[in-house]
């Protein structure tokens, strides 16, 4: 692959001789020349893998653990998380504000790659399709870049009319943009993976789930229509993420194998991480900063639900040690991160089916999670919408906690967080009321800083 070539400021020294006088002149250029940057399609898709190296979404999983009922603080804690745990964060506390600054700048990469390939003339028919691809798979990051930001910052529930990010859709330091809606966002995010999936070049199924599938932009739009409470959307975009995926459930040794990273049977898109979340809940010296919640662990049966002992491990009288993320052959603390597997998809549609009171459909996809989950299940009917929905949620609280879900589900629900008095050491951090503006996170101040036209959320 080329080098990235900087052009460095030059600076022309003119020196003083006898009583001759001149001006030192400085020509100063920092910026990288894009017709240097990518001069082939290979250039372009080391681009495009930087782009996916941008979509970490470790601080996810932390906020949706932290902020909601999933964890409670260790004895063993040095003030790891405590500030946000206790919703005592600030528009200067980093992991609540990070993701704002992650996405922008996954955006702007996402922009400096779209500039660089009109310089680039694919030679072959392959290169052509390579490329086209890699278009597609860029308006789709850029889709999923503005969700995941736009997700911390804006109020609860969907309040179309309610301020959500800057829409950017070029690479300009010096812009300022305001704030857009939160429509205005959601119908972006909309065309981009739209325009995604129709790109013939992306293959349908995730055989290399590092990279985009039109399963995994099928699995974005169904998040998309969820927060928007588009039932419809949700069960049509859930339902072609199962069935373009090719993925099965999995159970019992499988399932545990499974997050050791030995197979990808229900992974539809990955990030390829270096460091396990399990460092999120634990020292490496073992010390352990978090515990699974009493709350949690109650929900599940310790039994016959194969999930308890894949999730959690013992320490003295109980389990008080987050395991879902158990290490892999590359490292006892290196695991990838699942961002969407097949079993949020079954849930995704069994709400939307709940919603739209279709209460037979949701107990099928809701069973046929529990059946692969536990042992010797009997399945579910249900009478009523409410019930229905209250056992998908707290079954995705079971399914995927620790995946960065919690915290999120609450928040678009317009639900309050209620944590167990034996998970806090004070009922000043116990609840959260749905209203309260801390379930609207903070812009970053240094943003507001450089940009004064960006409008900071209430109460900050």
């Amino acid at each position: 692959m080329k080098k990235l070539r900087n052009v460095f400021a030059i600076l022309c020294l003119m020196f003083v001789f006898t009583s001759c006088k001149k001006e030192l002149e400085l020509r100063p250029t920092d910026a990288i020349d894009i017709s240097k940057a990518f001069l082939s399609v290979r250039d372009v898709e080391q681009g495009l893998l930087g782009v996916y190296g941008s979509n970490n979404q470790t601080n996810k999983i932390y906020i949706g653990s932290i902020l909601a009922d999933e964890t409670k603080i260790s004895n063993e804690n040095r003030g790891q998380g405590q500030f946000e745990f206790k919703w005592q964060y600030s528009s200067g506390t980093g992991g609540v504000t990070a993701a704002y600054r992650q996405y922008f700048t996954m955006i702007d990469r996402i922009h400096k790659v779209i500039d660089g390939m009109s310089n680039v003339t694919p030679t072959t028919s392959d290169e052509t399709n390579q490329m086209a691809r890699i278009r597609g798979e860029l308006f789709a990051l850029r889709g999923i870049a503005n969700f995941e930001s736009l997700i911390n910052v804006m109020p609860p529930g969907y309040d179309a009319n309610a301020l959500g990010i800057a829409i950017v859709t070029k690479s300009c330091l010096e812009c300022t943009p305001s704030r857009n809606k939160v429509g205005e966002v959601i119908a972006q995010i909309e065309a981009d993976l739209a325009l995604a999936k129709a790109e013939a070049n992306i293959p349908t199924a995730p055989s290399d789930p590092l990279r985009l599938s039109k399963a995994a932009i099928s699995g974005y739009q169904a998040r998309v229509a969820l927060l928007k409470k588009d039932w419809p959307a949700a069960i049509t975009f859930a339902s072609d993420a199962i069935t373009q995926s090719g993925k099965t459930l999995s159970a019992s040794n499988a399932f545990a194998a499974y997050w050791k990273d030995e197979n990808e049977n229900e992974t539809i898109l990955k990030y390829r991480n270096q460091t396990s979340p399990v460092l999120l809940w634990r020292d490496t010296n073992g010390d352990v900063f978090f515990e699974p919640s009493d709350k949690l662990k109650g929900l599940f049966n310790r039994i016959n639900d194969i999930r308890f002992s894949t999730y959690f491990s013992a320490s003295g009288s109980d389990t008080s040690i987050v395991d879902k993320y158990k290490g892999s052959s590359f490292g006892a603390t290196i695991n990838d991160l699942k961002i969407i597997r097949l079993s949020e998809l079954y849930l995704i549609r069994a709400e939307a089916y709940a919603e739209t009171n279709a209460l037979s459909l949701a107990a099928n996809d809701l069973n046929i999670l529990r059946t692969a989950r536990i042992n010797g299940y009997v399945p579910e009917t249900f009478t009523t919408s409410s019930t229905a929905i209250a056992a998908i949620l707290a079954e995705k609280n079971k399914e995927l906690c620790f995946e960065g879900f919690r915290y999120y589900d609450l928040k678009r629900k317009n639900l309050p967080i209620n944590r167990l008095a034996t998970d806090v050491q004070s009922n000043t951090w116990q609840n959260l009321n749905a209203n309260d503006y801390r379930f609207t996170l903070p812009i970053p101040q240094n943003a507001i800083d450089a940009n004064p036209n960006t409008q900071q959320n209430p109460n900050y």
